[in-house]
């Protein structure tokens, strides 16, 4: 199943990244600036695994304990330690990595959203093969197989705008980079706790189970529908995006 699962991400991942790139104004990134990222992305999977064993120990020293406390606490604990930090923090070290690669390359906010496209495909094709489902939890980790992508895109775009703002003047420097990790963080915390670190499911009571559930699907769903606004707007801002440049000389031969 696993196999499967990972077919069906690159299938999916690989023609949205590709329509992705096809989208910039007014030619698309090499193909070295497209391949980078999505290796990288690969990389940060184990690199969170590193991080989440750091967290888990500290967490560990402080003497928490997962059945001592709530099971609300307990799930948005077990998904900020377990994924929502160590993951997004693993991904915004290999687009920062991207980003010193090919810094004299990047020209505009739409080429830092590919890399975080990029990041977020590797990120899931090597995710779904080690953590590949069976049964109504395939379908429901197919629903939002663009869910890390979703998450590079909105960390890669805030990075992106907080350098033009910062080379143009024009804006925020600082509240576009904490908009770059809290964002992400936020949203894929609330997903996994709802779903994948959700305590109710684990309870004894059929009740409680039944919240667990009910939590798990509406999260799923609402996932769902944040890929779709986010991939939508980026299709549709393509264009804008592409020509927020970063080089002053590029930008008066332009406009």
């Amino acid at each position: 199943m696993a196999i499967i699962q990972l077919v069906l991400a690159l299938i999916i991942l690989g023609l949205l990244y590709i329509r992705m790139i096809k989208r910039e104004i007014p030619k698309p990134i090499s193909k070295p600036q497209a391949a980078i990222p999505v290796v990288l992305g690969v990389v940060s999977v184990p690199v969170s695994f590193l991080i989440f064993l750091g967290l888990g120990t500290l967490l560990m020293t402080t003497g928490y304990s997962k059945n001592e406390v709530p099971m609300v606490v307990s799930s948005v604990v077990g998904a900020l330690f377990g994924a929502g930090f160590p993951e997004e923090i693993a991904k915004l070290a290999m687009m920062v990595i991207t980003i010193l690669i090919f810094r004299s390359r990047i020209k505009n906010v739409y080429e830092y959203i590919l890399i975080g496209a990029g990041v977020g495909f590797g990120f899931t094709l090597l995710e779904e093969f080690l953590y590949g489902s069976e049964g109504i939890m395939a379908f429901f980790r197919l629903l939002d197989v663009a869910a890390h992508m979703v998450f590079g895109i909105i960390m890669a775009k805030h990075l992106g705008i907080a350098r033009y703002n910062k080379v143009t003047g024009k804006g925020p420097i600082a509240t576009e980079y904490i908009k770059a990790f809290f964002i992400p963080v936020l949203i894929h915390t609330a997903l996994d706790a709802c779903s994948g670190t959700n305590a109710f499911l684990a309870s004894e009571s059929d009740a409680m189970v039944l919240i667990g559930m009910v939590s798990g699907i509406a999260a799923v769903i609402a996932m769902f529908a944040v890929q779709i606004v986010v991939l939508r707007r980026v299709k549709m801002n393509a264009e804008k995006y592409s020509g927020m440049l970063f080089d002053q000389t590029i930008r008066e031969n332009v406009l």
